[in-house]
Formats: structure tokens, sequence, C-alpha cells
């Protein structure tokens, strides 16, 4: 009777007397789930419907994130330039020697940059260069953020950057070292 109560079993009804026969493995653990034989898959209208759904979702959704592409590499690009300042003010904290962030090429236009080490006035590469996201250039440079081997800069300075959608972004430096972007 134990085997019968846990679902394990069916019960055949015949004129002749009750027999338990073992179910089959599929219809117990259809059984344990709730599901019947029935509704044990999908149909092709159901998942052609699923498909085209998808379809039409995924077209609205395409084109919208495409053109949100260019601030995203905007934002990147302002973190990844805040990030390598804050890399370059500790290295010149640990380092005890001036360290500056150097980009390459005229500005406005610049689309990569290195960090630089002083060695006897003269500042050589230190790491670097670094490559902006695509479509990412510096529009305006301030002025040279030189960090002191305490972590201050001679004077504050604003870096921007823009896209391909003329957007602007802005990492600055205050004279105390501190990196944000506003």
């Amino acid at each position: 009777m134990f085997l019968f109560n846990q679902g394990l079993w069916n019960k055949v009804w015949s004129n002749k007397s009750t027999q338990l026969q073992l179910k089959g493995q599929k219809e117990v653990i259809m059984k344990k789930f709730g599901c019947s034989r029935a509704a044990s898959g999908f149909t092709l209208l159901e998942l052609i419907v699923a498909i085209s759904i998808a379809s039409v979702v995924m077209g609205i959704a395409i084109p919208s994130f495409l053109s949100w592409m260019p601030t995203l590499r905007l934002s990147s690009g302002a973190r990844q330039v805040a990030t390598d300042l804050q890399v370059a003010r500790m290295k010149a904290i640990s380092q005890n020697v001036k360290f500056r962030v150097s980009f390459i090429g005229s500005i406005p236009g610049a689309t990569s940059y290195r960090l630089e080490k002083d060695n006897s006035g003269t500042f050589v590469t230190d790491t670097g260069p670094f490559s902006l996201p695509e479509g990412i250039t510096v529009s305006a440079l301030s002025a040279t953020s030189e960090f002191q081997p305490r972590g201050t800069v001679n004077s504050a300075s604003n870096i921007t950057l823009q896209n391909i959608n003329s957007e602007t972004k802005t990492v600055q430096v205050a004279a105390v070292g501190r990196v944000t972007i506003p």
C-alpha cells in the first residue's frame, strides 16, 4: 500500500480483480511535476509565434542600442582617463618621483596617451601608449597635470573628451590631486 500512495504504481481495474502495475519512468516524472502527457512540449505554431515576437522586439531594440553606443564609449573613455590619472598620482607618491599623463598627437584630436615619469628633469615613457575608445578624442586640455611626489599637482586642470555626436565629458584634476568626473 505504501508504494501505491507514493504514485509509483498504476491501479488497473478489470472485471475480475484489482491489479497493480509499475508506472513508466516518464509518467512518474510528469505526474510528479503536474504535467499530463498532452502538455509535454510546444507546438510548431507556438514556436513560430515566440520567434516572431522576439524578432520584432530585437528589430526595435538593436537600432536604439546602436545610437546609444557613442555615449557609452564617451563615459568609458572618461573613466579610463580618470583611472590612469589616479594611477599616475599613486605612482608619483609610491616612487617619490613626478608623473604625468601625456596625450599623443595634437589637441584637439588626440586619441591616445601614455604615463610619463620624471627622469632628472626629462619625462620618459613609463607605460603606454593607451588608446581611447573608438570615436573618442581629446577636444580640450587646460593644463598638463604633473603629479608631485606628495600627490598634488602644479595647477588644476580639465581634460575634455568628445565623441562623434559632439557630446563632451570633462575629467577634472584639482590642485590637491583629486581626480573627478562631474
